[in-house]
């Protein structure tokens, strides 16, 4: 276990420390510390860059280990549940509307991407209180339904830009990482450390959580007011960071299926493997996107997609010869 654990921590600071110096300039050592463009390019520019992929997709795949673990689904993911769609919804608003309204040297978009979240989470709990019922198969079948119907007003919404406006918002839509400074990081940053302590804190919950009802019940977790919770919680954070980054998919749903099978036994170590691992992947699928067709970038969210769309069938294949 202990090679694993220097293997993933050795990757997670080769891609921080390599990764920020590689593109269509090359910067070497002695450059960055020159005041010159390499130097701006580097620290501006690809540290960043960097630091908030590795946060974005850290992020993603604990959100997705949660919500895999409370609803004992392993396709269960924020996109699934209807919550960055909703976030994606609320920026496209957003920019329709040139709506503007700066807050804490931030983005006024970014506080209407954060607001289409929570509307989406304030629908799916009202439509759990309207049924009665916060039960597993109540809340994700609320998040599928929120997740079409935000898609349909993206859609609508789309319908109403003109060209260049479309082609903008498309280009957010399939996900980037394009800081400039370090702004954005400075905000996201104790959101990140709160989430992964908190992540690391409730561990036990979450393992008792996975075991069913029943079982939750047994050990004395209220499993229900648990899974409304952390629901809530983890689906604002993932709100806050889409409006940062756009709606960024599978990373949640393959990190943690890797983590289970590196550390079958060891849910602390699934946490630990996931939080590093998701952060890689997502950094070298931004570095891929930004060196596989210079000058120009591919949106990050569509190297997300052509890896994870297959492992997705993967899953699903898997879970349907176990049931048969």
């Amino acid at each position: 276990m202990r090679k694993k654990y220097i293997l993933i921590i050795g990757l997670g600071l080769l891609v921080l420390l390599l990764f920020p110096f590689i593109g269509v300039i090359d910067v070497n050592v002695d450059s960055i510390f020159s005041g010159d463009q390499a130097s701006f390019i580097f620290w501006k520019l690809r540290v960043p860059r960097t630091i908030l992929g590795f946060i974005a997709g850290s992020s993603l795949a604990l959100a997705g280990l949660i919500f895999q673990n409370i609803f004992k689904n392993s396709l269960a993911t924020p996109y699934t549940l209807g919550v960055s769609t909703g976030a994606s919804a609320g920026m496209v608003l957003g920019i329709k509307l040139n709506l503007s309204l700066a807050a804490l040297g931030l983005n006024g978009l970014y506080i209407y991407g954060f607001a289409g979240a929570l509307i989406s989470i304030s629908l799916i709990m009202g439509i759990a209180k309207v049924v009665k019922s916060f039960s597993i198969y109540t809340l994700l079948m609320s998040g599928v339904a929120i997740n079409f119907f935000f898609s349909s007003c993206i859609v609508v919404i789309q319908y109403m830009f003109d060209f260049t406006q479309t082609i903008a918002i498309l280009r957010w839509l399939m996900g980037g990482i394009n800081p400039t400074g370090y702004e954005e990081l400075l905000f996201l940053l104790p959101v990140y450390i709160f989430f992964v302590a908190m992540t690391f804190f409730l561990k036990n919950e979450l393992v008792i959580a996975s075991a069913g009802e029943d079982f939750a019940y047994a050990k004395g977790l209220d499993i229900k007011r648990f899974r409304i919770m952390l629901f809530i919680v983890v689906s604002l954070i993932i709100g806050i960071l889409v409006s940062f980054v756009g709606p960024i998919g599978f990373v949640g749903l393959i990190v943690p299926h890797i983590s289970r099978i590196i550390f079958p036994r060891d849910f602390k170590s699934v946490i630990f493997s996931t939080m590093i691992m998701g952060g890689l992947l997502l950094a070298f699928t931004d570095f891929i996107a930004r060196i596989l067709i210079p000058p120009a970038e591919i949106p990050v969210g569509i190297i997300t997609s052509l890896i994870g769309a297959p492992f997705f069938l993967f899953i699903l294949i898997s879970t349907l010869r176990q049931k048969n």
